[in-house]
């Protein structure tokens, strides 16, 4: 196969993206999870559950095909890194949802006010807290995520 280096990037992009795809519907396959605010329902009966990891098995071999005949680039993703930027998102999105954000919705009392603030603080402490060992693990520093305005912020 003859492919420029942009035309393999952009074939290894896809097949990175379908692995991914494939890992997380096998973590769902092996899914027990008992969350606080969601839990997977599992609607699978035992032949389809049986079916889907063989066709994810299947999946995985003709990724592998695919990646060596186009000669793919593997691309290597630190947990460091996928930790900190899992827990920076979080920490922002905890902050945009504070007291002054809620307003936006409708009235919402002090006490009330106070009372959200706190449960999203005692969040953002322990998502702050991971943030945090990942960036001194390796003497980094101390970094916490960003500061930003309360309230609504524009996606981009």
């Amino acid at each position: 196969m003859r492919l420029n280096p942009s035309q393999v990037r952009a074939v290894s992009v896809t097949l990175q993206l379908t692995e991914e795809a494939i890992e997380a519907i096998e973590r769902l396959l092996s899914a027990h999870s008992t969350g606080a605010t969601h839990r997977p329902i599992d609607d699978l009966i035992p032949e389809e559950r049986e079916q889907i990891r063989t066709r994810c098995g299947q999946a995985r071999e003709a990724l592998g095909t695919a990646a060596a005949r186009v000669g793919a680039e593997i691309a290597g993703h630190p947990l460091r890194r996928e930790i900190r930027a899992q827990a920076a998102a979080t920490w922002v999105t905890l902050q945009d949802t504070k007291s002054d954000a809620l307003r936006g919705y409708g009235p919402l009392s002090s006490e009330d006010a106070v009372a959200v603030d706190d449960l999203l603080e005692a969040i953002s402490r322990h998502v702050t807290a991971i943030f945090r060992l990942v960036e001194t693990a390796r003497g980094e520093g101390t970094r916490t995520p960003p500061t930003v305005k309360a309230g609504p912020q524009r996606r981009r």
